[in-house]
């Protein structure tokens, strides 16, 4: 809470403010580095860094995850606390809506009591502007006491004068409490050594008996002064009827309230509702759900036919096939032939397939993607999709990770720590880990289902939905419930997005992918050659022949695909789909080979250890396996049967 004695203290600006109000656009045009950007909240769920100079001084950016408050329990909200009062930033960027600041306003007085310079930025005010709504920018500089500049950070308006400011910030003026908070105040700081006393908002958190500042104060200070402090704090809860926490909200909320009539004016919209109307739209319980299933439609089509089925087999005849044949025939040694260009080679199996099969897949799939977040579809998605998510006991935040899900389920697993209830939590780890799948995995299912008649992409999708709900309501009845979240979400107005900054989130995806992937893609070829060669292989077939060939029907050669699952979903559905285009599997199969894909990746393992801890995690896995065995399993025999 003090910096002396941080010899090594690195000067740091953190970007705070409310979700979706464009932090990381703002991050991203003040450092050289790229922070993923969306029309949807929630999508910074890690804290990402990155250093600059400003004016020969040496900084560090911190991009902090969106928070409506700094006195909330989730983990988020304790992630961005825990920055301010332990790293001691020099200055605090406040990044701010220009749509809805009275939201931002009540984190901005948190913001003021940790007693660090702010600079206030006023993003959006493109989109405020047509709304009708006016910002005196100038107005609220005088208010809050500190500098205030009205940026557009998705398009790096107002950004240079921002950055120019950055070595010149004021702290602002805190709220004036009523006279007893005041009193307990000044009591709890006299419980503190003079050379080292809190900053006011730890001191108020105290008053509100945080737990988490209470470990603080224990850790830093000792189990005398925190004594002192629940000493103090007794006794000024024992004077009033209303809880302390509650009294310091509703005069922050009159504090917001008077800023914002002083400081915002309205004047007609300039413009057109159609944005508005295609919210309502997708929002809508019947139609909403039929413009879903037409925009699932259309990425099939896109991914699967386009993606797969034209840009992919492009890549492969023209560039990979006689690549490889050319380096296949330039090496003499049949181990290093078929090491490198063999049924398990390095360039084959690794390369060929994350850089020539999957990589244009997801491509196409990203492109989608990021439309959908950027133009503000996925929460519209989230309000339609509530109604549903209430019967499988998720409410609130926990439908936001779920829909993160299908972008990459370890993050969706890590998004979770916004969740407050621990029962929410565990269930959205469950079914984030169970039947959703993620981005990579989703395109290459897709891939492989188009090359089939329409019906299998829904049977597939009709049998995930279902056990996902069946688990979901089976959780819901056997887990107790220890709290509610209340489903409280800012719609982002409908509009089409930046195609620049669609291009350039699809560039950092597909990045980030083969960053993350293609080694491991390499590293899986490489292992699955060796086990072919030292007849390991030819071992876990046999072991496995029983329930791959007599219970699910499939042709051995889908153990390969299996194994590789472990390690990269989409490296093991590139199996799939080779085995599919060389008429290996058939209708039935490709169905059932899919759905035994659906194991949680070690990645995906890893966060939900993190999340869950390692006992958890060792009975949700194997019973997922199980699982989705026995269900394909059933759908094999089905089908079969009716086929």
């Amino acid at each position: 809470m003090s910096k002396q004695g941080s010899l090594l203290h690195k000067n740091k600006i953190a970007i705070v403010g409310n979700p979706n109000v464009g932090k990381s656009a703002l991050f991203n045009q003040i450092t050289t580095s790229y922070s993923l950007v969306s029309n949807f909240p929630y999508t910074t769920i890690t804290v990402s860094r990155a250093d600059i100079t400003i004016g020969g001084a040496d900084f560090e950016v911190i991009d902090t995850p969106g928070i409506m408050s700094l006195d909330g329990q989730s983990e988020d909200a304790i992630i961005t606390r825990d920055i301010l009062i332990k790293e001691h930033p020099e200055l605090v960027v406040l990044c701010m809506n220009a749509n809805t600041i009275r939201t931002s306003l009540i984190l901005v007085s948190q913001v003021f009591e940790m007693n660090v310079p702010v600079i206030i930025c006023l993003n959006m005010v493109d989109e405020s502007s047509q709304k009708g709504i006016h910002v005196n920018w100038q107005k609220l500089e005088e208010l809050l006491g500190v500098p205030v500049i009205e940026t557009v950070a998705t398009e790096g308006r107002g950004v240079r004068r921002l950055v120019k400011l950055l070595t010149v910030p004021r702290t602002g003026q805190r709220i004036d409490y009523t006279s007893f908070i005041e009193e307990g105040i000044t009591k709890l700081a006299h419980c503190f050594p003079p050379e080292n006393i809190p900053a006011t908002a730890v001191l108020l958190f105290l008053l509100q008996k945080d737990p988490e500042i209470e470990k603080l104060v224990a850790a830093q200070y000792g189990e005398e002064i925190l004594h002192k402090v629940h000493a103090v704090t007794k006794g000024v809860q024992r004077e009033r009827l209303k809880p302390i926490a509650k009294i310091i909200l509703e005069e922050r909320s009159r504090w917001a309230d008077g800023i914002t009539k002083d400081a915002v004016e309205r004047y007609p919209a300039t413009t057109s509702k159609i944005g508005e109307r295609i919210g309502a739209m997708t929002r809508h319980p019947v139609l909403g759900w039929a413009i879903l299933l037409w925009v699932i439609y259309c990425t099939f089509v896109l991914v699967g036919r386009v993606g797969a089925g034209v840009i992919a087999t492009f890549l492969d005849q023209k560039i990979f096939l006689p690549v490889n044949t050319g380096i296949g025939e330039m090496i003499p040694w049949d181990f290093w032939r078929d090491c490198a260009v063999g049924e398990y080679g390095i360039l084959t199996t690794g390369v060929a397939n994350a850089v020539g099969t999957v990589l244009p897949v997801l491509a196409m799939f990203f492109l989608i993607l990021n439309l959908l977040e950027d133009s503000g579809y996925i929460p519209n998605l989230c309000v339609l999709s509530n109604r549903l998510f209430k019967r499988v006991g998720l409410s609130g935040k926990a439908i936001l990770p779920i829909i993160l899900g299908f972008g990459c389920k370890t993050m969706a697993t890590l998004s979770t720590k916004i969740l407050e209830s621990k029962r929410e939590r565990f269930i959205a780890i469950f079914l984030i880990a169970f039947a959703i799948p993620c981005s990579s995995q989703l395109g290459i299912n897709m891939a492989i289902l188009a090359l089939f008649p329409v019906s299998a992409f829904f049977i597939l999708f009709g049998v995930l939905a279902s056990i996902e709900i069946g688990a979901g309501l089976t959780l819901n009845k056997i887990l107790k419930e220890d709290s509610y979240t209340d489903f409280i979400l800012e719609l982002p107005p409908i509009r089409f997005p930046n195609i620049k900054n669609l291009l350039t989130k699809t560039y950092y995806r597909l990045k980030w992918f083969l960053m993350e992937a293609l080694p491991l893609f390499i590293i899986g070829a490489l292992l699955m050659f060796l086990m072919d060669t030292f007849y390991v292989l030819d071992l876990i077939k046999e072991v496995l022949s029983p329930l791959i060939v007599s219970f699910l029907g499939l042709p051995i050669e889908t153990v390969d695909a299996f194994l590789l699952c472990l390690a990269r979903h989409e490296a093991g559905a590139v199996i799939l789909m080779d085995l599919a285009k060389a008429q290996k599997l058939d209708y039935i199969q490709a169905l059932v080979s899919i759905l035994v894909c659906f194991v949680p990746c070690f990645a995906n393992i890893m966060a939900m250890i993190k999340e869950l801890g390692g006992k958890r995690t060792l009975l949700i896995v194997p019973l997922i396996v199980m699982l989705f065995m026995l269900t394909a399993g059933i759908i094999n025999y089905l089908l079969r049967v009716g086929w």
